[in-house]
C-alpha cells in the first residue's frame, strides 16, 4: 500500500495526501502541520472513512516526513540549504535575500549571484559577467566569505504566516 494508492479511493484521501505533499508548510511550521496531518486521519476514522490498519499508515508516513523536515529544518539553520529562504545581512542591515532556488538579490531586485551546490566544491556565490563566471563569495555555514569587504551573515526566515492546508 502506498500513498498513490490511498488518494484514488476517496476524496477525502486524496485531499489528505496533497495536504501531506505541501512541503512550504512542512519547511515552517512543521509540528503544527503534523498534528493536523494525524488530526484528521483520526477524523477520517471516527467517521469510518478510512479503516484502522489505513489510519496508522497515514500518521506513519506523516510522522516519518515530520522527522525528515525537524531534520532538514535543523540543518538549514546552521548551513544553506536548497528550497530556504535566507536574509543577507551586512552588519546588522540586510543587504539581500537568497530565495528558494539559491538566487542572491539586493534589496533592489537585482540579481547578485546564485549558489553553486557542485558535488566536491564548497558552495559559491557566482555570478556570471559578460558569459564568463565570476565568484562573489564562498559558503561557509551561514556566512558568505567575500574577495572584497567583510563577510556577510545568513539568517534562516522562516514564513510562521504559512497556512495549514485545510480541507
Amino acid at each position: 500500500m502506498t500513498l498513490y494508492d490511498l488518494q484514488h479511493r476517496r476524496l477525502s484521501l486524496s485531499q489528505w495526501v496533497s495536504a501531506y505533499s505541501y512541503d512550504a508548510a512542512w519547511r515552517n511550521i512543521e509540528v503544527e502541520h503534523y498534528a493536523y496531518l494525524r488530526d484528521r486521519a483520526n477524523q477520517l476514522l471516527l467517521f469510518s472513512e478510512i479503516t484502522h490498519e489505513i489510519r496508522n499508515f497515514l500518521v506513519t508516513e506523516a510522522f516519518d516526513k515530520y522527522l525528515a523536515f525537524i531534520r532538514l529544518n535543523a540543518e538549514a539553520e546552521l548551513s544553506w540549504m536548497l528550497h530556504y529562504r535566507y536574509d543577507v545581512l551586512e552588519g546588522d542591515r540586510i543587504a539581500g535575500k537568497i530565495g528558494e532556488g539559491g538566487h542572491l538579490y539586493s534589496l533592489d531586485h537585482k540579481l547578485l549571484g546564485c549558489v553553486s551546490d557542485t558535488p566536491g566544491v564548497v558552495p559559491r556565490i557566482i555570478q556570471y559577467v559578460d558569459y564568463a563566471p565570476v565568484v562573489v563569495g564562498t559558503l561557509d555555514g551561514l556566512q558568505i566569505h567575500r574577495p572584497t569587504g567583510e563577510p556577510w551573515r545568513m539568517t534562516l526566515r522562516r514564513n510562521l504566516n504559512v497556512q495549514l492546508w485545510r480541507l
